[in-house]
């Protein structure tokens, strides 16, 4: 888990352009990663209202990430890690924001999991159009008529047959 600094567009992102520098923790301390995150999950935190505040945004993170709370010697994999990195930053906004800070829980639930999930489902998709060419279910808004189960033969056989009608 990292946090995404100078990353204006989430269209750019959904495009596959990565854009800007991840900030993330591991034992070797705060790292700065302008590649490698490509297929990272991006979950967006200001709205797109709030963009005036994205170089305040970047201060904080520079700010907050040269703190001795994460020098390398402080890691600790299950409980000092990347997650409590990025939830603790996020929270330092918060406060600054004067907004309620989230826990872990709350956080996860509400921004980690829709997202991972929205991804999941993607990926599925994605993986049988590129092995088949095409995916196809019945969708219930359609009007009644003889059920569409058209999908590929690997597809039908291991029973995976829901998704989206594409080509």
């Amino acid at each position: 888990m990292g946090i995404w600094k100078n990353a204006p567009s989430s269209s750019d992102q959904r495009k596959g352009r990565f854009l800007g520098v991840v900030y993330n923790y591991t034992m070797h301390g705060v790292q700065r990663d302008e590649a490698g995150w490509e297929q990272s999950i991006s979950i967006p935190l200001l709205q797109p209202s709030m963009f005036g505040l994205m170089d305040q945004w970047d201060k904080y993170l520079e700010d907050f990430s040269t703190t001795g709370a994460w020098l390398p010697h402080r890691y600790e994999e299950d409980h000092h890690n990347c997650y409590s990195y990025t939830l603790t930053f996020i929270n330092c906004v918060l406060t600054t924001e004067g907004r309620e800070l989230l826990d872990k829980e709350e956080f996860t639930e509400k921004y980690v999991i829709p997202r991972t999930r929205k991804a999941s489902k993607y990926i599925t998709l994605y993986r049988a159009i590129e092995e088949c060419g095409f995916y196809v279910i019945d969708h219930p808004d359609w009007e009644p008529g003889p059920p569409l189960r058209a999908v590929c033969a690997k597809h039908a056989e291991q029973g995976q047959d829901e998704g989206a009608a594409t080509s």
